[in-house]
């Protein structure tokens, strides 16, 4: 059976040409308008990358089906400019480089049921949750699947296509969260925010 979403009051559209790291603070040498938009297919993070080495870091939005790029675009862009729902928590560049991957994963294997998010089914989320088990993942690493699934909902305000209910109601997500309570308590994020560590290693 398919769960209807309901329809939360979505955010107006964004701008082609916003600027992604508008609210991040930026390397000394980075110019904010020389930053990536939101109508780019690449965005590149590493103006807001605040740590001594140059690690880069981008979303390239060109690896998302294309039915499901713009929930993708209108989801990282929430997370940059960190228009965080209740419940959640700013996540910092490198964690958004991450969760990136598993949020592409997972639209990845939603094209290949060819439906919206929204019309994804409870059974459909048990189906992706067998999935991610047999996977020979680390922990961090099953962790932050099942946490980019659920952004998906959490982030729903922000959507125009979202997950019809919350994976957590699911009994057998809600099993394995039982069984693994840093589900809720593990920061997967940098123990030292960037804007203090940056400097301190520069």
């Amino acid at each position: 059976m398919t769960h209807a979403a309901e329809a939360p009051g979505h955010r107006a559209a964004v701008p082609e040409n916003a600027l992604v790291l508008a609210t991040r603070p930026l390397r000394a040498e980075a110019q904010l308008e020389e930053t990536s938009r939101y109508g780019d297919d690449v965005w590149t993070l590493t103006p807001a990358w605040l740590r001594a080495d140059r690690k880069p870091h981008r979303l390239d939005f060109t690896q998302v089906p294309h039915a499901h790029r713009d929930t993708a675009k209108l989801l990282f862009y929430a997370l940059l400019i960190e228009d965080t729902p209740p419940g959640e928590e700013p996540i910092t560049i490198s964690s958004i480089r991450a969760y990136f991957t598993c949020v592409r994963h997972f639209l990845g294997w939603a094209q290949s049921r060819r439906l919206p998010l929204a019309q994804l089914t409870g059974e459909d989320l048990d189906a992706y949750h067998v999935e991610l088990t047999a996977l020979r993942l680390s922990v961090s690493a099953v962790y932050r699947q099942r946490r980019a699934v659920r952004m998906l909902w959490a982030y729903r305000s922000c959507l125009a296509d979202h997950l019809g209910q919350d994976p957590l109601r699911r009994a057998r997500w809600q099993a394995w969260a039982r069984a693994n309570p840093r589900w809720y308590d593990e920061n997967l994020t940098d123990r030292i925010p960037e804007h203090i560590m940056g400097p301190l290693l520069s």
